[in-house]
């Protein structure tokens, strides 16, 4: 087999799991809906399905993402698709409602990082505790200040999903 049919079947492959990804997300929305959980949480579901951890250990080529490699050259969708959900936030962005509200929305922001950082340390620190040799103390503190850093995708998605309207929305 030549490097370029190589090639050409590892790109096909990575459609397929792409596929596979939008597929299973679409289908776990419609699992999780008698739960009322946001969509958003079907679609964190299906990408650990397929995620290299689940489905890509298996090694059957199209079914999941097989290495970490294979997930980060997905880098430049990603981008993409961060721009468009940024495109949207930005959309509906008004500057006489960042007036209003700008006080209120940097207040919670900033109690939510502070709060949401000092549970994720205290959890994995305590993890730390009664498993050092899983998980080291310093890691345990940089996951839990990585944990402040929510993405706007997930929140922007639960938004739209229950029609939030209001002020602080």
């Amino acid at each position: 087999m030549t490097s370029e049919h190589k090639k050409k079947g590892k790109t096909m492959a990575t459609l397929l799991s792409v596929s596979l990804a939008l597929l299973i997300g679409l289908m776990m929305t419609r699992v999780l809906k008698p739960f009322k959980l946001p969509a958003v949480t079907a679609y964190l579901v299906s990408g650990i399905l397929i995620g290299p951890y689940f489905l890509g250990r298996l090694g059957i080529p199209g079914l999941g993402f097989a290495t970490m490699e294979e997930v980060e050259h997905l880098g430049l969708l990603t981008d993409v698709a961060l721009g468009f959900i940024a495109f949207a936030i930005g959309n509906e962005f008004r500057l006489a409602t960042l007036k209003k509200t700008g006080r209120q929305a940097t207040v919670i922001g900033i109690v939510q990082a502070v709060f949401t950082t000092l549970m994720v340390d205290a959890a994995l620190i305590g993890l730390h505790f009664l498993m050092p040799e899983v998980l080291p103390l310093p890691a345990a503190v940089v996951l839990g200040a990585v944990a402040s850093a929510t993405a706007p995708a997930a929140t922007l998605m639960v938004v739209r999903q229950y029609k939030a309207k209001g002020p602080l929305t």
